[in-house]
């Protein structure tokens, strides 16, 4: 097809765009350089032809960070078929233990690394240039209507967010379909996620001096079992559902970060920890957040200290219905990467939940792989890149066509 061509031959093009998104440092929290990418994204898409314009994100919804939370949207085309993506700009802090800059976008061995590589710059370049190699292969259907969106905050998540969350008129008013360009790997097909609950806890003690400790209440020891019980308390069950990675078919809790006291030698009378907790399809929301905060009532009532369960996310298991896509998808995969695509759940969220829930047909098809994401040495393999640009082309002109027989 003369869209395997046109890729190839913009290949230097493609690459070097992706690195020019991974130098620009968009770690959020607490969501650093966001109208910087904005405007570059910008320029892209109106280079390539696109109307733009930002929409700011609605700023009660950031829970982490501070400033503008822009986010932008293209318009191409004026047919009925009307189809949106989306890709989200924001990364997490790319931390330590990277044996290269990861915001330099380091090209070798056929893969180019940086943090956003998967997750999910390369995502975003995949998505602008599936539609601007079909306009130079004098392939893009005269009957869509195309519309790019850019958002913030993913990675922070919530139930509402000043990204996708603030888009949800758009996608009503302008499209028919939706299509994320997340990381779940170029030989799968994402139709949802697990649920999940993130939460912060905090515990309040009694300060006292560290030479006789049994005069205060210690937040950090109570806070010690809390971590040990609600560890324990994760079910060994598997699910029956694909869900992607592997690892992803068993629940799981995470306790991400732990802040407490304020001196070695006085009992701390305040702690805080996160929670994670992952959870499959098979298991209840309610369920779930019952068993946590009967762990924390028990530990309170046994050691003395009060505490102060802050729950800011909260969503059940996601998943997308649409065979449509799902099969158009497939034959794509099938005639560029060779392989069966499996339809997958990913074991992270994702904004999907916000287009599903509207009715909206919306499926996930990336080229990063999620096994590599928020890792050090994050990576993108150029190939998958190039491929996935040809899937999504494919993808377009599937849709077109069947909207047009």
């Amino acid at each position: 097809m003369k869209l395997d061509e046109v890729v190839e031959e913009s290949k230097d093009e493609i690459v070097e765009f992706l690195k020019q998104l991974i130098r620009i440092p968009t770690e959020n929290p607490p969501g650093l350089n966001y109208d910087k990418i904005v405007n570059v994204l910008r320029d892209k898409l109106e280079q390539f032809g696109y109307k733009t314009e930002i929409i700011e994100g609605d700023k009660e919804y950031v829970k982490f960070g501070s400033g503008n939370r822009p986010n932008l949207v293209g318009y191409l085309g004026n047919g009925n078929v009307r189809i949106a993506f989306n890709g989200h700009y924001d990364v997490v802090p790319a931390g330590e233990g990277w044996s290269v800059n990861p915001y330099e976008g380091v090209e070798r061995d056929g893969k180019v690394f940086g943090r956003g590589a998967s997750d999910m710059k390369s995502g975003i370049v995949a998505q602008i240039y599936a539609v601007e190699m079909l306009k130079r292969a004098k392939l893009l259907p005269s009957n869509v209507k195309i519309i790019q969106t850019f958002v913030p905050d993913e990675e922070t998540v919530g139930n509402k967010n000043a990204g996708t969350y603030c888009l949800r008129e758009i996608y009503k008013n302008n499209a028919d379909y939706v299509i994320f360009t997340e990381p779940t790997g170029p030989d799968n097909i994402c139709n949802g996620h697990r649920g999940a609950i993130w939460a912060i806890v905090k515990v309040y003690g009694k300060k006292s001096h560290g030479g006789f400790p049994q005069l205060g209440i210690d937040a950090v020891k109570a806070v010690a079992i809390m971590i040990e019980r609600l560890y324990a308390s994760i079910p060994n069950i598997t699910s029956k559902y694909s869900i992607m990675p592997e690892a992803g078919k068993k629940p799981s809790i995470l306790v991400g970060t732990v802040k407490c006291g304020t001196w070695v030698n006085t009992v701390a009378d305040y702690c805080e920890f996160s929670i994670v907790r992952r959870l499959i399809p098979e298991e209840r929301i309610d369920e779930v957040r019952e068993s946590i905060l009967r762990i924390l009532r028990e530990v309170s009532d046994e050691t003395g200290v009060r505490f102060n369960y802050d729950e800011f996310y909260a969503v059940d298991t996601v998943v997308s219905e649409d065979k449509e896509l799902t099969e158009a998808l497939k034959k794509g995969i099938k005639e560029i990467r060779g392989v069966d695509a499996i339809t997958v759940l990913s074991a992270g969220t994702f904004d999907i939940r916000f287009t599903i829930s509207e009715g909206i047909k919306s499926i996930n098809y990336g080229p990063g792989r999620i096994e590599v994401a928020h890792a050090s040495d994050e990576f993108v393999y150029v190939k998958d890149l190039l491929d996935s640009i040809k899937v999504l082309g494919r993808l377009i002109l599937n849709i077109a066509n069947k909207s047009s027989s």
